[in-house]
């Protein structure tokens, strides 16, 4: 094992020093080494069929064949060179013959080396590389950078695109930058979109130190929203807002423009730091409001172009640019629903200036202001009082509205239908009908009429005291349940009123609890009010009343029994019976000062109490601990000063220890 170890020793230093040998002998012969796995440069001196002898400034040509295996991968196995005499090329050192006087080369294999070197130093300084795209595939693109390259979809741009976007970018040379590198997998990843953004900062960059406010500029519509577009002037983006695409006024501004559009704009405001750029297109030409006042006067009457219609009103253009509104309530003296009984869009009318306002920008104008006010001496033609005749124009929930003649409406209000309720005014009040109506009152600001339709009809309140008296017992039907109380018909004209504390005796939350709509009842008149057209009714005074039972059974003074129920900060709730509590105050349990009632008793214990007040109208029994301890003694002394005989009773078989108590 030893002969063999110093048999390659010696091997090695012989091959070691034939290279020097050959190194010194080059040198002093004047050419320069040449290694194997060098990459040199080569003129090429002979061709034929087999390859290329290339002159490598060596004392032996190199030898380059024709044909090599491609490193590449770019769809051939196979790599043909076709070279001419005096082609210089660089070439990859594969193998120095000295034997033979030749040294084979490889001009594949030095592109690929180069090509590696080119993209490593690309990938670490984050160079841009120019390459082709030569396909496209579901997931990105294919480029030719010498290998092949992979650009992701969502780094060919930068903005969101689909798969079907990739097909305009193959054939284009682009640039990119490389985002991953792996030789030994031959793997290299591309963005595109990285170099745009590199190219768009040096243009965003180059425009922001030449903007300037007022200046006008190129730009590119890149994005419309609902607001306004927003238009690239040179690697930056600003907002050109609806409302400075023109002075017209039209619907939407932004048909005006379309994403791609190239247009000019002028510069209304930016801010540097924050990159926020505001635009304009109309303000490239005059304000037509900066005239306004010279051209147009309050109360001119002028023609205009309805362009756009709203609920509230309609927009009249009086010249480009200069639009005014006609307001709903200034169309007609009529009541009118919608601004599209009296408009059409595109027609030309005459109206008159009510009111300019330049500084925001508002002409207010009028239609009916051209024709005769009917409001005009409204009092002597509806005198209040005066019964007059109307056609109802809409059915609502609190009423109706009336038309008295065009331009002057009227009311009927819930409670001037009838005399007596009417829960739904559609099933009394028809649409269209034309009915007799008492003027009630006027309202010269709001522009109404208000009448009444009860009026009109027969009182039946004029007699009522020869058919309901007071303390008259009355048959009812429950008509309505309030939360306050329920209201009774009594006859097919007159209601009354059963309040929530006239229904039962008992503690309830709701009238639904007894009552029910459609429920007959046997009531009692307590109170006749013609003035107010109200009869109040009482169902509990016709019923016994508990309390006055219970005020006999628990008289005050009277000692009773019974279960503490509940415990609170104010005292204990003691049952008596069923559904009757009384209420034991904190100060009234004990003969001691306690701060709790939960100290000295606990839900369950069965006390002994005296009745110390009944509230009949509160329903309320208040009760004393410490004071029936006090009047049971009281009692038991008294019954003993009655005994004849003493020896029956003592003192101390009644009260025990008591009399030995010191405090």
């Amino acid at each position: 094992m030893e002969k063999q170890n110093d048999s390659a020793d010696e091997k090695r230093e012989t091959e070691s020093q034939d290279q020097m040998d050959i190194m010194l002998h080059d040198s002093l012969n004047g050419f320069k080494p040449i290694r194997k796995g060098e990459i040199i440069r080569g003129k090429i001196v002979k061709a034929d069929e087999e390859g290329y002898l290339v002159d490598v400034k060596y004392k032996m040509e190199g030898f380059l064949p024709a044909t090599e295996d491609s490193l590449l991968r770019l769809g051939q196995d196979k790599v043909n060179h076709t070279l001419e005499l005096d082609d210089e090329i660089d070439v990859y050192v594969e193998q120095i013959d000295e034997k033979n006087g030749i040294i084979y080369l490889s001009r594949e294999k030095a592109r690929y080396i180069m090509l590696w070197d080119q993209l490593v130093n690309a990938y670490k300084t984050k160079k841009p590389l120019q390459g082709e795209v030569i396909e496209k595939n579901t997931s990105g693109l294919i480029v030719d950078l010498g290998v092949k390259a992979f650009v992701p979809l969502s780094q060919v741009e930068q903005n969101f695109i689909t798969e079907q976007d990739l097909e305009k970018y193959v054939g284009k040379k682009l640039s990119f930058f490389i985002l991953k590198l792996d030789k030994a997998k031959n793997n290299v990843v591309l963005s595109h979109r990285l170099a745009l953004e590199k190219e768009r900062e040096f243009l965003r960059q180059k425009t922001l130190a030449n903007l300037k406010v007022g200046q006008i500029i190129d730009g590119k519509v890149v994005n419309i929203t609902d607001f306004g577009a927003f238009v690239d002037i040179g690697g930056i983006e600003g907002l050109l807002h609806i409302s400075e695409i023109t002075w017209k006024e039209i619907k939407n501004p932004l048909n005006l423009i379309q994403k791609g559009d190239e247009i000019k704009v002028k510069v209304l405001d930016f801010e540097k730091d924050e990159k926020k750029i505001s635009l304009s297109i109309k303000q490239m030409n005059p304000n037509p409001w900066d005239v306004v006042e010279e051209r147009y006067s309050i109360g001119d009457e002028v023609e205009g172009k309805v362009v756009n219609i709203k609920d509230f009103g309609g927009f009249i253009e009086l010249e480009e640019g200069l639009n005014g509104l006609l307001h709903i309530s200034d169309m007609s003296w009529a009541y009118i629903r919608s601004p599209q009984e009296v408009l059409s869009e595109n027609d030309v009318i005459k109206v008159r200036i009510l009111d300019i306002d330049k500084e925001n920008r508002k002409i207010s104008l009028g239609l009916k202001q051209l024709m005769e006010d009917p409001w005009v001496n409204i009092e002597k033609k509806y005198a209040i009082g005066n019964t007059i005749e109307g056609k109802i124009t809409q059915v609502t929930s609190y009423g109706a509205n009336v038309e008295l003649e065009p331009g002057v409406s009227g009311i009927i209000h819930l409670s001037e239908i009838d005399w007596k309720y009417i829960e739904k005014p559609a099933a009394v009040l028809k649409k269209y009908a034309i009915l007799p109506l008492q003027v009630i009152k006027i309202d010269k600001k709001d522009r109404l009429v208000f009448l009444s339709r009860r009026l009109t009809l027969p009182n039946p309140w004029q007699h009522i005291e020869g058919k309901y008296k007071v303390n008259d017992k009355v048959n009812g039907q429950v008509k309505r349940l309030k939360n306050f109380g329920a209201f009774i018909s009594l006859d097919e004209e007159i209601e009354g009123f059963l309040p929530f504390s006239e229904i039962t005796w008992e503690e309830i939350k709701h009238p639904n609890q007894l009552l029910k709509k459609g429920d007959q009842l046997e009531l009692k008149i307590i109170e006749i009010n013609q003035e107010k057209f109200q009869i109040t009714l009482s169902r509990k005074q016709l019923l016994p009343n508990p309390w006055t039972e219970i005020r006999k059974k628990y008289e005050v003074g009277t000692i009773v029994e019974g279960k503490v129920v509940n415990i609170t900060d104010f005292g204990a709730f003691v049952n008596l019976q069923e559904n009757i509590d009384g209420l034991v105050p904190l100060s009234e349990i004990s003969n001691h000062k306690i701060e709790q009632a939960d100290s000295v008793l606990a839900i369950g214990d069965m006390v002994q109490t005296i009745v110390t007040r009944i509230d009949d109208r509160r329903k309320k029994i208040s009760l004393s601990i410490r004071r029936a301890e006090k009047e049971v003694q009281k009692r038991l002394i008294k019954d003993y000063n009655k005994r004849e005989s003493s020896d029956r009773i003592l003192l101390k078989d009644v009260f025990g220890d008591i009399f030995n108590y010191k405090d």
